[in-house]
Order: C-alpha cells, then structure tokens, then sequence
C-alpha cells in the first residue's frame, strides 16, 4: 500500500455508523466464503450494507476509490450507495453479511469528537438505572467502518454469534430467519461494545483503574445470583476490595453492593411479574440467601413487599 492509499485508508476510517439497537437489521444472505486467484470482486453498487470478517488470508478492496488491505481479525462494513470492487487476486476466508437497516446512518467524526462521543455513550449507559433503561425506546450505539478485533476471545465471541446467524439463515424451521437477524443485531453490539472499550483504552483519561471497573460491571451483571462479597471479589480481581468500590462509585455513582443490589432487585421484579415461583424462590435465584433480608431490599427499591408487588403485577396482565 503506497503512502495515497494509506492517507485515504486513514480518512476513511473516520466514517462511522450510529444505529439504534431496539431494533432489528433485515437479512438478506449470510454465510462463509474462500476465495482463490483468479477470483476478484466485481465491480458494484450493492444497494444494501456489506459486512466482512476475514478468517485467513488477505483480501484488497476499495470502495470509492479507497484501498483496504484486510488480514484475519479485520472487520468492514460497505456501504450501500458506494461502488466496491476487488483490486488483487488473494486467497481469503471471510464472513459475509449482506443486510439492510434502516436504522443504520454513517457520520462522520473527528478523532475529538469521536473521544467524546466514546465517553458519553459509556458513562451514560453505566450510570443509567436498569429499570430505566428496560423503558427505553431507543438505544444509540457506535459502530465503526472498519476495526481490527485484537482480542482473541473478542473475536471468537462474534465468530461464534455469525455462526449461529447463519445456521438460522439456513434452517427451514419457523422463526429461523427472526432468529438469524437477532444474532447479526447481538453481533453488531458486540463489535460496538469492543470498539468502544478499545477506544477508551487508548484515552489517557481512562487508566487500569477504569479498566477494572468495566471488569467488575461484567462479573456483576453476569454473575449476580452467586454469593458475593468483598472477600470473593477481591480474591476474582486480585485487587484491595476497599479500592476497587472507591472506584467504582467514582465512575458508577453507587456502591459495588448497591448497583448489585439493584440487579439483583431488578430479576427478581421480572420473575415475580412473569413467574409462577415462590417469593422464597426468586429471592434464592436471584443471589439472596435470607428470604426477609430479600424482602427488606425488594421494599426499598420499590415501595411495596415482593408479595404485593406480584399481585399487582398479576393483575395488570391481559
């Protein structure tokens, strides 16, 4: 790649894409592809967005006259209305998907407003109540043209969610094609939420410090129904736990224990409004072990006994 098309790779890779993920992309083919010389992508308009992953090997492209040189881990989205072709015979596996999204919209940003765009959309989403955000009609996430997945177990994640989207495109069960779009939505989040946190790795702002936190929310939010104290983080994290909470509230805005609390208390509303189980059952399943200490939290968070507050719920079903 000649110093031109490095400067253009460079420019074009402040494109970007916001979309809102309530909701769902239509998809039109997925599936995996290798290529060999003397294939070359012809030239096109696709009309509708293109996403690749490479697996092995390399492959050149442009779009609107703008060289990319993808290798394996590389991820690019084409846009619909720009024309594309292939410019050198490779050898290259790759995921395709090809998709429409009316809610997909490219900007363009500049490396300060890109940083503060970044900053925003994280610490709003971490200090946003979860009962708030269940009510939220729209979601904005950031997603780049193209990106370079570093981390090993981030891009088996999302080869693992294409994999599944594309077993649905191909399934002639009911719903398969529902399920595949739901699987290609996760996976754009996915790639948005590794942007993200890889972009606020690069800001000075955000130290290890920040680096635990995130670490902290993700154990919290998947693992909440365990036992869990101050002991046990600090032996999961191998950091003081007294220093790790000092954090957290600076960047949170609450305590380790009173965002697990709310969690916590934000399963166990769902369960009593949509299960038949025991007050005694929720309050175990959702981490607590003393089903009055469950209760005593339940009414602080909301007003009302976890009883009542099923019965209420109950009553307001159609």
């Amino acid at each position: 790649m000649d110093e031109k098309d490095q400067k253009d790779m460079v420019s074009a890779v402040n494109r970007y894409y916001q979309y809102n993920c309530r909701l769902l992309p239509e998809i039109r083919l997925a599936d995996t592809a290798a290529i060999e010389p003397p294939y070359l992508h012809k030239k096109r308009t696709p009309g509708e967005y293109i996403f690749y992953l490479i697996r092995r090997g390399e492959m050149y492209l442009s779009e609107n006259e703008i060289l990319y040189h993808l290798l394996p881990g590389d991820l690019l989205i084409l846009d619909p209305d720009r024309t594309h072709v292939g410019r050198k015979a490779t050898c290259c596996e790759y995921y395709y998907v090809h998709f429409q999204y009316e809610s997909l919209k490219p900007v363009e940003l500049t490396d300060d407003a890109l940083r503060e765009a970044l900053e925003t959309q994280r610490e709003k989403t971490l200090r946003m109540d979860s009962g708030k955000r269940s009510r939220e009609k729209q979601e904005i996430l950031l997603l780049p043209k193209y990106i370079h997945l570093a981390s090993d177990a981030g891009y088996r994640g999302l080869t693992q969610l294409l994999n599944d989207g594309i077993a649905f495109h191909n399934s002639p069960m009911e719903g398969g094609e529902a399920l595949c779009a739901s699987r290609i939505l996760e996976a754009l989040i996915n790639v948005s939420r590794q942007f993200l946190s890889a972009g606020l790795r690069e800001n000075d702002r955000y130290g290890r410090g920040s680096r635990k936190v995130w670490e902290l929310l993700d154990y919290l939010n998947m693992f909440y129904y365990e036992p869990i104290s101050g002991d046990s983080l600090e032996e999961k994290f191998d950091c003081n736990f007294d220093y790790m909470n000092r954090l957290f509230r600076q960047s949170i805005g609450k305590t380790v224990f009173q965002y697990l609390s709310e969690i916590r208390i934000a399963h166990a509303r769902e369960l009593l409004a949509t299960s038949s189980m025991k007050v005694s059952q929720i309050s175990e399943k959702v981490g607590f072990s003393d089903e009055s200490y469950f209760s005593k939290v339940f009414k602080r968070h909301t007003g009302i006994s976890p009883l009542n507050y099923a019965k209420t719920a109950n009553s307001q079903m159609p």
